[in-house]
């Protein structure tokens, strides 16, 4: 969808023509590494998911490409924020009943895959906040884990908000928990659904009830946020001729703040964080430093379910 958004405006940038060549598979990691592999002759550039390339790494997939490092970073286009939701006809009501509800037995989780950003986020978030949780893993997609909470084959599911907003709309699904340390969006949907991060975030009053370390639990909220919102940016493979990445790079930022171009995003429905290449890279290499000691709290949820 960004990609086809993007075309025409990029076109008219460059004055060239834009052909979309769309690689599924692997949660974007084929085409991530078509694209790494490419030559760096400006003829190539995609759309990489910052999130699930940093959260395979995490998951020890140890081919996987490395956003902070692997490619020349031409801007970002969005950031989307995740959340966890109940189906609408759940007893869970709001988050502190997800909080009762996990004092007497484990929370069932839908995912679609281990290793994906949504497990992550599970597994993290539930290590945050002390929670006993159980996966139930092999969902196509976000949709499809969405209908298992609608049904109630499961509690709850983690998503990215924009992927599930119809579902919102339509009154069958409820959002309860916002990842996040500042408000995702303005959506009313959203109107008094907690925070996990942040200095009044749920993270924070859950370390000061467990007896954990406040600030260290707050820094980790928070730098979990970071990792799941590290959106789309635009890329290209590494060795790019310096004037050719300027052009690439400048071009992008003219198309992405061309009001025209925002208008259309808007019409789609789909969010802009538009962040040029040198903003993108840097928060991309310090969010993927944070989230290193993530690692064992994945690690072990990957091996509980595959037990």
């Amino acid at each position: 969808m960004y990609s086809r958004l993007i075309k025409p405006f990029y076109e008219e940038a460059l004055k060239v023509q834009v052909v979309i060549d769309n690689v599924p598979g692997a949660g974007g990691l084929i085409g991530a590494k078509i694209l790494q592999e490419a030559n760096p002759d400006g003829l190539t550039v995609g759309i990489l998911n910052v999130p699930g390339l940093l959260v395979a790494a995490l998951a020890g997939a140890t081919n996987a490409p490395n956003p902070a490092k692997d490619f020349t970073i031409l801007g970002r286009v969005a950031r989307s924020q995740q959340i966890w939701a109940t189906g609408s006809r759940s007893r869970l009501q709001s988050i502190e009943d997800v909080l009762k509800t996990a004092e007497k037995r484990p929370l069932v989780f839908g995912a679609s895959d281990v290793g994906r950003d949504g497990f992550v986020n599970i597994a993290v978030t539930s290590s945050l906040l002390g929670l006993d949780v159980e996966f139930v893993v092999g969902f196509r997609g976000a949709r499809a884990s969405s209908l298992a909470a609608i049904r109630g084959d499961v509690d709850l599911v983690a998503s990215t908000f924009e992927s599930i907003l119809d579902q919102i709309e339509a009154g069958d699904l409820r959002p309860l928990l916002q990842i996040s340390a500042d408000q995702i969006s303005l959506h009313p949907s959203l109107k008094g659904v907690p925070l996990l991060g942040g200095d009044k975030g749920l993270a924070a009053r859950r370390a000061a009830e467990l007896g954990k370390d406040v600030e260290e639990v707050k820094e980790d909220a928070n730098a979990l946020a970071d990792l799941l919102g590290g959106g789309r940016v635009i890329a290209a493979p590494l060795g790019l001729e310096e004037g050719l990445f300027r052009c690439l790079e400048q071009m992008l930022y003219k198309t992405l703040t061309d009001p025209a171009f925002e208008e259309a995003a808007a019409a789609a429905r789909r969010s802009l964080d538009v962040a040029p290449s040198s903003v993108a890279h840097s928060q991309i290499q310090a969010t993927a430093k944070r989230v290193e000691k993530f690692l064992p709290i994945v690690q072990e949820s990957i091996r509980r379910v595959r037990e």
